[in-house]
């Protein structure tokens, strides 16, 4: 059984197969999860793949010890920077849902716990996945 669910960040484990396919390594969301494939869907190259979950990794991007809440000033985790053009800091504007569909676009119980935040140095809002936040600046009290 899969250990992976849509909306989980993920990339190709195997890098002799990813130059095979012509697929440099880039991590992808994982867009549909199944018994024994899983179809990853490429930010950079606006590409979906499949590859055997074998030769799937998900990437952790989970801080234990930090909580994110409405006013923070945040930024994307370095995992996640060097792959989105969202540059500088933002402020976390309200709590959100990502809801996902299936292929035939009904709507799935799995859901994606994320934040809204908005970037001043772009003059945007985003909807990101919690788990690619960070603290702009941890809290020091002495």
């Amino acid at each position: 059984m899969s250990t992976f669910q849509v909306g989980d960040i993920v990339v190709g484990s195997n890098s002799w197969l990813n130059s095979m396919i012509g697929y440099g390594g880039q991590p992808g969301v994982l867009i549909h999860s199944g018994m024994y494939s899983a179809i990853i869907h490429l930010f950079i190259i606006k590409e979906d793949i499949t590859l055997m979950n074998e030769y799937v990794d998900k990437l952790d991007l989970k801080d234990k010890n930090e909580k994110l809440k409405v006013g923070d000033l945040v930024v994307l985790k370095d995992e996640v920077i060097k792959y989105l053009r969202i540059s500088g800091a933002g402020t976390i504007i309200s709590r959100t849902i990502i809801r996902t569909s299936d292929f035939d676009g009904d709507w799935t119980n799995d859901i994606i716990h994320a934040f809204l935040v908005f970037f001043p140095e772009m003059d945007y809002e985003y909807t990101i996945p919690c788990n690619c936040l960070r603290l702009f600046s941890p809290v020091k009290i002495d």
